[in-house]
């Protein structure tokens, strides 16, 4: 195996001497007209074997090069061959060798007759003269890597040799989304990504500048969500909107979780909560459909048709699973009472800085986390769970008195979905905005959202109902792909990959 290695870099170089000497030998202009090699199968397959066919043009990408003597050489192309043979080609030249003048990696140009192999009778393109090299490939591919943590540091490289499945599959996710909603009256658009403050949702935005405007204007946010703008949309008119593209957060890396990711986020116009469900499980249901033959896609399908949505209560699940009635806590907003609401035995694994040190919200997420999504959320079939603490949801409207009209979806450990009836109360909009400042004040908690006066403002020209969805892309993908990680399903990975590349 090494000594095949070092014939072909051998190989390459020699030809590389006569690249340098003559560059546009091998990269030259093309002309229009030419058939890809799927066109061309597609075209010729069942070729009578006794028809001459009319000469065609193709181009592809050689795959293999694999000689019979000086005058003869045949190019694989991935799914077609090429055979050449110098006695039957124009412009041949009986000195040289055909198979030096291509490599694994080349992009070529054929011209010649669709026809059989003789013994096999498989499909082939029999060239009438030398193909000509479109881009020349300067270094060998090597026939395989197992070593993970150097593809990572080279997509380009996994691609060329494991496929490019990902980014197709990818594709199909997100056509299949927009199908969905374009075939509902929903209407896609392009938010702001950059604001002198990002707002939408409990994350930590990305801080930079932009010199064309004033100094004192000048400090900017990346978008952490399109959540707002979106609904000032709703509000100017437009009672069914959606917007698919990146967001920011300055937050951690890890196996789920990366800086910049894809989400869709769509709003519609007097739905209700239980509206958002059916509308949920359809477009699960659409894209499993649409994605083709992957073994989670249609375990997920045959979940979602046999056994649909299990839901569960937030506060209800947390009081069954600790024994403790939270819905009697007095104050739901007092670190204290959380703190001494939870088991004694799981204090210090839930909240091992103590109490007083993480605000209120942390303090549920982290009992909603540990009671509820570890306990309950792992299996396949998808599990909402439903009606969070209010204090929790600061944009969603309220259901009875501390709760909120909102849910979460959860698939295999992981949460897919966060949705609920918007606030569109300016009033109790503002409040909570209140809320979550004061939170960020007393505790630190950055994830805190920051308030927001002329969204408030825009609000007051009149709301309507309204129902609002979040969905992760990438999170998606890497679902249906059987993936561990989401680097798995980025184009060029997480920012640790992105960076070495």
């Amino acid at each position: 195996m090494k000594k095949a290695v070092v014939d072909s870099s051998k190989l390459f170089a020699t030809r590389n001497r006569l690249i340098e000497d003559n560059p546009s030998k091998y990269y030259p202009s093309i002309s229009r007209g030419s058939s890809s090699v799927k066109e061309f199968v597609a075209r010729w397959r069942g070729l009578d074997p006794k028809a001459r066919a009319p000469s065609e043009r193709l181009h592809g990408r050689v795959i293999g090069v694999r000689s019979a003597g000086r005058n003869m050489c045949f190019l694989d192309l991935g799914g077609l061959q090429v055979v050449m043979n110098n006695r039957e080609m124009a412009g041949r030249n009986e000195d040289l060798n055909l198979a030096q003048q291509y490599r694994a990696g080349d992009y070529v140009f054929v011209n010649g007759r669709p026809g059989l192999t003789e013994r096999q009778r498989t499909l082939s393109i029999r060239a009438d003269r030398p193909p000509t090299v479109l881009a020349a490939a300067q270094q060998p591919l090597p026939p395989s890597l197992g070593d993970r943590a150097k593809l990572k540091q080279n997509r380009v490289l996994d691609y060329q040799l494991n496929g490019v499945g990902m980014l197709v599959t990818r594709h199909k996710v997100t056509r299949a989304l927009r199908e969905f909603l374009d075939a509902r009256a929903f209407v896609e658009v392009e938010t702001p990504i950059l604001s002198s403050k990002a707002n939408g949702a409990s994350a930590e935005a990305f801080v930079t500048q932009c010199k064309a405007l004033p100094e004192s204007e000048r400090g900017l946010e990346l978008r952490v969500a399109p959540e707002l703008w979106l609904k000032r949309l709703i509000i100017g008119g437009l009672e069914r909107v959606y917007e698919l593209g990146k967001v920011f957060r300055n937050e951690g890396i890890d196996a789920t979780h990366n800086p910049e990711f894809t989400t869709l986020e769509f709003y519609q116009a007097y739905v209700t909560m239980e509206d958002l469900i059916e509308n949920v499980r359809d477009l699960l249901v659409h894209v499993c459909s649409a994605v083709g033959t992957l073994p989670m896609a249609e375990r997920l399908l045959a979940e979602l048709r046999t056994r649909g949505l299990q839901r569960l209560d937030f506060v209800d699940t947390l009081s069954r699973e600790t024994g403790t009635d939270f819905h009697g806590i007095r104050d739901w907003s007092s670190p204290e009472l959380l703190w001494e609401a939870t088991p004694v035995e799981d204090r210090n694994r839930i909240f091992p800085e103590g109490v007083g040190v993480l605000s209120p919200s942390q303090m549920w997420n982290r009992l909603g986390g540990y009671y509820v999504e570890d306990r309950h959320c792992k299996g396949l079939c998808p599990t909402l769970i439903c009606h969070h603490p209010s204090i929790i949801s600061p944009l969603a409207k309220p259901h009875e008195t501390r709760l909120s009209k909102r849910f979460e979806m959860f698939i295999a450990g992981k949460e897919y979905i966060n949705a609920y009836e918007e606030e569109n109360c300016p009033q109790r909009q503002l409040q909570s905005f209140k809320d979550q400042a004061e939170t960020l004040l007393q505790y630190g908690d950055k994830e805190s959202l920051s308030v927001d006066e002329a969204y408030v403002e825009a609000m007051k020209w009149g709301m309507p109902p309204t129902g609002g969805v979040g969905l992760g892309i990438d999170r998606l993908v890497m679902l249906l792909l059987g993936g561990t990680r989401i680097e798995e399903v980025l184009a060029f990975g997480s920012l640790d990959d992105v960076n070495r590349q």
